[in-house]
């Protein structure tokens, strides 16, 4: 592996690819690499993402799996876009179809995962019917676009995770004013923060309140902010937007939003005390809907 290489989400979208090629076609390590003519361990660190792909590579990989032309070209070309994306996007104006990543891919690789949702729950923690109801009241524009969304596979998997309290850990920081809003009506949100309370008593979860008296953050959002036990893959923050969403890669792209998390972290309450509010407010509901 190069020393100090860092593999970008594009070069591990690719290396998802080329793994899922080996994957389908049943073909062993040795197998693989005995029709390309290197190394085993060079195939395992390729489809694990920790050094770098080219597109040379790509090619001899689809060779020895019989990709046809559709599936290669996408996964071709996203091996040159991970050597340099922004010169790579400057030539070809952003028309070339490259393999891509979603927001479940790369959190299943991550080992932390740290979430600020101060406006609403964030998605892994919904009950559908909330789900439902923030979909009704988005405009039709908005609802069209690729925002995160959670598998029931992929969310089955990181509760599991989640419960195990060894392969993953997330904290979730909420706005207090969450448990206030009675987003699809009050059986909805009394089942959805009875929810919430069970989810925070997950080993490797804990969810913490960030209290009305604190003041606003200038410029705050909401964002998920994911790191990785391989030394080859830095941190990344995701960002949901009207438009769609969106991934910070760069440390000075990054440091607003860590240095964020960490100031929140110093003023929000206690996970118990949070627990307790959750309860409160769960039960509020409950009764209102009484």
């Amino acid at each position: 592996m190069p020393k100090n290489f860092k593999s970008s989400l594009q070069n591990r979208a690719v290396a998802r690819a080329v793994a899922l090629w080996r994957q389908e076609s049943g073909l062993s390590l040795s197998e693989v690499s005995k029709r390309v003519h290197w190394s085993s361990a060079k195939t395992s660190i390729m489809q694990n993402g920790l050094t770098p792909i080219t597109d040379a590579d790509v090619m001899a990989l689809a060779l020895a799996h019989g990709i046809d032309d559709g599936r290669r070209e996408p996964v071709f070309w996203g091996a040159q876009r991970a050597r340099d994306p922004l010169r790579f996007d400057l030539l070809t104006g952003g028309t070339v179809p490259c393999v891509e990543w979603t927001y479940d891919e790369v959190e299943s690789e991550a080992n932390y995962v740290r979430v600020v949702a101060l406006d609403v729950l964030p998605p892994l923690v919904r009950t559908p019917e909330y789900s439902g109801a923030i979909g009704r009241e988005q405009v039709g524009a908005v609802s069209e676009q690729g925002h995160r969304r959670y598998p029931d596979g992929h969310r089955a998997q990181m509760l599991r995770h989640l419960t195990d309290g060894v392969s993953l850990r997330m904290d979730v920081v909420l706005g207090a004013a969450v448990l206030r809003r009675p987003v699809g009506g009050p059986l909805v949100m009394a089942d959805q923060l009875f929810q919430l309370a069970a989810f925070a008593e997950l080993d490797g979860a804990r969810v913490f309140l960030v209290p009305d008296e604190v003041g606003a953050f200038a410029g705050m959002t909401s964002f998920s902010l994911l790191s990785f036990r391989q030394p080859q893959f830095d941190d990344v923050v995701h960002l949901d937007h009207l438009h769609g969403n969106a991934w910070l890669e760069s440390e000075a792209e990054r440091r607003p939003y860590t240095d964020t998390f960490r100031r929140l972290m110093d003023v929000v309450l206690p996970t118990a005390e949070t627990s307790e509010q959750i309860v409160q407010a769960a039960q509020r509901f409950k009764d209102a809907a009484s």
